[in-house]
């Protein structure tokens, strides 16, 4: 068993591609974190009963974890730690959607290394151009679901997360077009939500 980090947004929606790509008899199932006072992912802002929908789409069992506001590192650690236990069978990996920040990524591996976890970071330092073209050209939308204060005079929650503004961005000093640097959330919105749950849109290949 593998379980994929999910936000909501575009970076896990990308490492669960690639990793299914690599790893496509593997068996996957997502873990989210929420706000317990709101019932909200922090930082994506994405509500809990669209993150159970995506889940549903994609035809995978999720995992839930509920955070106090302003979450301690202990105590996020230590919830997800029991979650984890509490599943029935080895996991193999812990899978993350990091792209390149070397701090965070670190900083997984060294406390879910701890516990005894292997981490994986299917999209670490791929290259943008191998990354967009699985966003645009998917059945899926991706749109900005938050974005920081500095930047709101740039970009605003609701607006499509497309090649025009990748464009607009990669122009702007400051602003980094994935939003690596907390510039900007997003989620992942599914367009075609007629597909039978029996039918992962990200395919097992």
């Amino acid at each position: 068993m593998n379980i994929l980090f999910w936000s909501g947004g575009k970076d896990a929606y990308l490492a669960l591609h690639f990793f299914r790509e690599s790893h496509p008899e593997a068996d996957v199932k997502l873990l989210t974190t929420f706000n317990e006072s709101s019932e909200v992912v922090p930082h994506q802002n994405i509500p809990l009963a669209e993150i159970k929908e995506q889940a549903k789409f994609l035809n995978l069992e999720i995992l839930l974890v509920a955070l106090p506001p302003e979450c301690p590192n202990d105590t996020y650690l230590e919830r997800v730690a029991d979650k984890l236990s509490q599943i029935d069978q080895p996991i193999e990996n812990l899978v993350f959607g990091d792209w390149h920040l070397e701090d965070i990524k670190q900083w997984r591996q060294d406390v879910f290394g701890e516990m005894g976890y292997s981490c994986v970071f299917p999209i670490w330092q791929k290259e943008l151009n191998e990354l967009l073209p699985i966003l645009l050209l998917k059945p899926v939308e991706i749109k900005i679901s938050a974005v920081s204060d500095e930047f709101q005079s740039l970009l605003k929650v609701g607006e499509l997360f497309d090649q025009k503004l990748v464009m607009q961005l990669q122009r702007l000093n400051g602003i980094d077009p994935m939003g690596e640097n907390g510039e900007f959330h997003t989620k992942v919105v599914f367009k075609n939500a007629d597909t039978p749950d029996n039918q992962p849109l990200i395919p097992r290949r």
